[in-house]
């Protein structure tokens, strides 16, 4: 295909995402709360949200890579084309009870599946050798993200809880657009077709379920286990962040800064990532992120001040933002070409996991003990993640590693 501003396509779908995913998810409390919603009943369903996409992101990874009846930009259009269906209908469905449950949560797991489908097509093309800088895109996402949240608390002050699935919806349509317009050869657009001729569909191995995956790959299984602890300290900090503000005497306007601030620091790591990864092995990179959580968990658990935690927040460059363009490199690169996608969905399986039990943990430790308690467990989580870190990451492919029974 023509590669000409392939990364400014591949970056607008990634704002386009981000931007969708921040005002659906990130304003979920706003909008469910708005429709009569208790706290509990938010909580709950956005946990059965999360813990659904968590189920269907393996399936969606196996069909992409199956690629005998649909290709994974297929996928993407076919899910991103109902979510935008689902964010309409939850706009038009009033204050009915059953009907918003079932449209959020359609839209919700449906914008959820998609990331680990965009992160596989991303890798599809710097697989093919094609000029894309997926870090720097990566990167433009998170400046959409801390756009849109920006603007979604301008517009929800003004026009209400009404707007946010309408927001979604429209940032919807440029990423289904611009999907549309990719050009992807090889077996319809199948990621193991990246660096190698298109096999028969015939002779390719069946996809596997995901306990068999992972059982035949136990150090990437291991590496999952990290993924799930990280995470479940990164939501725990990024969820209660109000009322870690509040412990050190700030208010609503600090916690804006401090979430603006993080969100920022992303992008230079990001942007550099391509040309970081050519210098340090990408296990590496996945190592040195996870040393930096401990250090940032345990900054945090020592934080006493609004300016500390700001402090804590910057170093947001050198664990979430360095983390994520390398476990996208590093799913690609130890999985073979019939398993790609399924390993980034797995990567991203881990992540929602992590933040199912980051959100329900972290109110029950603030509920009963403090913030400081919740704190001290999320460094705990860190280690732990660490730990894992440094015995799930290989330099070998895992398909070509010792089965783990």
């Amino acid at each position: 295909m023509n590669t000409k501003w392939l990364t400014a396509r591949y970056a607008v779908l990634q704002i386009a995402y981000w931007g969708a995913y921040c005002a659906l998810s990130g304003y979920a409390a706003v909008f469910l709360t708005g429709k009569g919603f208790s706290a509990g009943q938010t909580g709950t369903l956005m946990a059965l949200g999360n813990v659904l996409a968590a189920l269907l992101q393996p399936v969606a990874a196996t069909a992409a890579d199956r690629g005998k009846r649909v290709s994974l930009k297929g996928l993407m259009l076919s899910i991103g084309g109902f979510s935008t269906v689902m964010l309409l209908a939850l706009r038009l469905s009033g204050k009915q009870f059953l009907a918003i449950c079932l449209g959020f949560a359609a839209a919700t797991v449906s914008i959820q599946v998609i990331q680990p489908l965009l992160n596989a097509m991303g890798m599809y093309f710097v697989g093919r050798g094609e000029h894309l800088n997926f870090g720097l895109a990566r990167g433009l996402g998170s400046v959409g993200y801390a756009a849109v949240s920006y603007l979604m608390g301008v517009l929800t002050e003004v026009l209400g809880e009404n707007v946010i699935p309408l927001i979604a919806f429209f940032l919807c349509i440029p990423f289904l657009a611009v999907t549309l317009s990719f050009r992807m050869g090889g077996n319809a657009g199948s990621v193991g077709a990246g660096k190698q001729e298109p096999q028969r569909a015939e002779s390719r191995p069946s996809p596997e379920n995901i306990f068999l995956f992972l059982r035949r790959r136990g150090a990437f299984a291991v590496l999952l286990l990290g993924v799930i602890c990280f995470f479940t300290f990164h939501f725990m900090t990024n969820t209660y962040m109000f009322q870690m503000i509040e412990a050190v005497g700030g208010d609503s306007q600090d916690m804006g800064l401090a979430v603006s601030l993080a969100a920022m620091t992303e992008i230079p790591v990001m942007a550099l990532f391509a040309w970081l990864v050519k210098k340090i092995r990408v296990e590496r990179l996945l190592r040195f992120s996870a040393v930096m959580w401990i250090v940032r968990s345990v900054f945090f658990c020592l934080c006493t001040s609004v300016v500390s935690i700001y402090g804590a927040q910057l170093m947001q460059m050198i664990t979430y933002g360095l983390y994520i363009p390398a476990s996208v490199y590093y799913a690609d690169q130890v999985m073979d070409p019939d398993h790609k996608v399924q390993g980034q969905a797995l990567m991203t399986m881990a992540f929602t996991v992590g933040s199912v039990f980051g959100n329900f943990l972290g109110g029950i430790l603030i509920d009963r003990f403090s913030v400081h308690t919740m704190l001290c467990f999320g460094a705990f989580c860190t280690t732990a993640g660490t730990l894992c870190f440094f015995a799930g990451t290989r330099r070998k492919t895992i398909d070509e590693q010792e089965t783990v029974c």
